[in-house]
């Protein structure tokens, strides 16, 4: 019987063991930081995305599980799981995007919308210039006409011609270098 009892004591202090054992250890930021070998801080920050498993007064605890999933970058992201390595690979593709445009803007292949915009304005406030000139130009030629056909021929000519000296005008260019506009069409027709 004694050998039972030894057995039965050894068995449940086994016993007891293994279920500590078995239990889930929670892990604090800084402990959390010493293993992955990261700063507190950027542990701190990459665990804010996941609640604690436990929290007593200021101190938090999480199961290494979520905290490692947080910490490497494997958490989800509207549905997706996103990595660490997917996040900087998508972060170098932006940059890299940006780079190029910023190189297309040195060589001249686009311009601002600030740019576009004043080019624009330029054009249209001319057209909306010239058409409002039109009735006080063309007026009197109009009212000397002997019938209708001969008024809508004059104002046929002058709506034509308006439109002719515009597509001849110079249409202004913004200049990288000066940060003025210069012209380029009458140039680009000298050249041509």
């Amino acid at each position: 019987m004694n050998d039972y009892r030894q057995n039965f004591t050894l068995f449940h202090h086994n016993a007891k063991k293994v279920s500590m054992a078995m239990q889930k250890n929670l892990w604090s930021i800084s402990a959390l930081a010493v293993e992955f070998g990261l700063d507190r801080r950027t542990v701190a920050q990459r665990l804010m995305c996941i609640e604690p498993t436990e929290t007593k007064g200021r101190a938090k605890r999480y199961a290494l599980q979520d905290a490692a999933k947080a910490i490497i970058g494997q958490i989800a992201v509207t549905g997706d799981i996103l990595s660490y390595d997917e996040a900087r690979a998508r972060k170098m593709a932006a940059e890299a995007e940006l780079a190029e445009i910023e190189l297309q803007k040195e060589r001249g292949d686009v311009l601002s919308v600030e740019t576009i915009n004043e080019v624009n304005n330029e054009i249209f406030g001319n057209f909306r210039a010239k058409l409002l000139a039109l009735p006080a130009k063309s007026a009197p030629d109009i009212f000397a006409s002997s019938n209708v056909k001969e008024a809508k021929g004059i104002l046929r000519k002058s709506v034509n011609d308006i439109l002719e000296e515009l597509s001849d005008s110079m249409i202004e260019v913004y200049d990288l270098e000066d940060t003025e506009f210069t012209s380029s069409t009458k140039d680009n027709k000298k050249r041509t």
